[in-house]
């Protein structure tokens, strides 16, 4: 069996467990959903306001210190 055969049949075979799995589910109507809608009362609700908006610098920070609390996953998952 040549690689794209073996490709379509294991992407078969995950559509047809996808498939399967949403047999289970039980779904409310659109009504019932829109019924059930977060509602805010947004002339009581107390907002915080920020201590500063915009872009804070930190300059001649050292860098050595801020390594160790970088997460690096994202910038390797898109280089």
């Amino acid at each position: 069996m040549d690689y794209r055969n073996e490709i379509k049949e294991e992407y078969g075979e995950l559509r047809k467990e996808y498939y399967d799995s949403q047999k289970d589910k039980t779904f409310i109507s659109l009504a019932k959903a829109r019924s059930k809608k977060l509602v805010t009362d947004w002339d009581t609700l107390k907002i915080t306001k920020p201590t500063f908006l915009g872009t804070k610098v930190y300059k001649n920070y050292d860098i050595e210190s801020l390594i160790k609390y970088i997460d690096w996953d994202p910038f390797f998952q898109t280089w």
